[in-house]
């Protein structure tokens, strides 16, 4: 990286403009100062950008460190353009669920986590690159699904989950057990289509959706393979087994639960759905292509952190 004068490191701020707290920015300006890093680089997100553009500046400056301060949105945005650059990211969580960094089990209260950031621990991880029917690809960190999935995540009340957190996407759920399923043909690695009339489709680089369930409790951020979740119940029976065997992570004792794994998976419905990334919902498509991109971006983790 290159370094200010006197040799000293630079970071990023990206924050979401919602997120901003004159405390959290003398609480930053302050730290790195007592650490030896010149002022940070300050950059706001617009109601047009995420992130994008941002996270593009900082890595053209060439800081040493980019700080995400944001929920899961401008997380995955800031991930997706740091990806491949060599920049470590830090995580100040401040979103409904944050659901990188409990999967990471980073510290949720900024104090913390700007201790974390101001060490020198990064753990790589993996992303998956992907791309809705013609668009540009672009890469998640968590979760993508399609359907009910990005059903839950629009619907789940805003002021409910001020209140009660992740819970309030099991409230949605609940409300869209009804819909019809979709007619799915779901592609691996190359392999001969399997064909499902899905309620709920899902590609995974974690599995753990905290507050609510395991849903893919094989699935890790840096093994290389993502993971392909299925549910395809027919009736409200099914829906319970389904629940059970999630909530006793014993997914391979249901017979309406498909689960694989593999680098590289298309993802296809008859017509127009919603999609999801990382809990934001996207837009619609009908194609999904989704493939591991290995060691993509570091994540700064706490000195004590266990290995992978």
């Amino acid at each position: 990286m290159t370094e200010t004068s006197g040799g000293q490191r630079r970071a990023a701020i990206v924050i979401n403009a919602t997120k901003i707290d004159d405390d959290l920015e003398q609480l930053l300006r302050r730290r790195f100062g007592e650490n030896g890093w010149t002022d940070p680089l300050w950059l706001e997100t617009t109601p047009d950008d995420p992130g994008r553009a941002m996270t593009a500046r900082a890595v053209e400056e060439q800081v040493d460190l980019v700080v995400a301060a944001g929920g899961d949105g401008t997380v995955r945005v800031v991930l997706s353009g740091l990806a491949g650059s060599g920049i470590p990211c830090a995580l100040l969580p401040a979103g409904t669920v944050n659901l990188l960094a409990r999967n990471l089990g980073l510290p949720l209260e900024f104090e913390e986590a700007v201790e974390v950031a101001l060490g020198d621990r990064d753990q790589p991880i993996d992303l998956i690159k992907i791309t809705a029917d013609d668009g540009e690809p672009e890469h998640f960190a968590v979760m993508a699904g399609i359907g009910l999935d990005a059903v839950i995540m629009e619907e789940a009340d805003f002021d409910l989950k001020k209140k009660v957190g992740p819970a309030a996407y099991a409230v949605a759920a609940a409300k869209s057990l009804g819909r019809r399923p979709l007619r799915t043909r779901i592609t691996i690695d190359g392999r001969h289509p399997v064909r499902r009339r899905s309620s709920l489709c899902v590609i995974g680089n974690v599995g753990e959706v905290p507050g609510l369930v395991s849903l893919i409790p094989e699935a890790k951020l840096d093994d290389g393979l993502l993971d392909v979740f299925v549910a395809s119940p027919r009736r409200i029976r099914d829906w319970i087994v389904a629940t059970v065997k999630v909530l006793l992570r014993r997914h391979n004792e249901a017979a309406v639960i498909d689960h694989w794994t593999g680098r590289r998976v298309t993802v296809e419905v008859a017509g127009p759905e919603a999609y999801q990334l990382d809990g934001d919902t996207e837009g619609e498509a009908t194609r999904l292509v989704a493939e591991v991109v290995r060691d993509a971006v570091a994540i700064r983790v706490p000195a004590d952190a266990a290995a992978g």
